[in-house]
């Protein structure tokens, strides 16, 4: 579930220019190369998901790869059900 505070994210003809000047500047994905691997990427991912805090800005973003944006997601995803059940609990 979407926190009430989450930031606004950017959509349509910005978002494509954002995610075009990103893949120019970067067109691998950044987790991937840290593990020495050569992946184009095909997503514009925030480092820090909007639910959990993080800005719809240029320091907040990474190019990545499907495979790693499903992995993070799934964590992130986790981490979400985790906070529901918290305040589930202390509720």
């Amino acid at each position: 579930m979407k926190k009430p505070t989450a930031a606004k994210r950017i959509t349509g003809r910005k978002l494509q220019q954002l995610r075009k000047e990103l893949f120019e500047r970067e067109p691998l994905c950044r987790p991937c190369y840290r593990l020495g691997r050569v992946v184009v990427a095909t997503m514009r991912d925030h480092i820090l998901a909007l639910e959990e805090g993080g800005q719809d800005v240029e320091a907040n973003v990474q190019p990545i790869c499907a495979e790693c944006h499903d992995e993070k997601s799934k964590a992130e995803r986790a981490r979400g059900v985790q906070r529901a059940w918290a305040g589930y609990r202390e509720g």
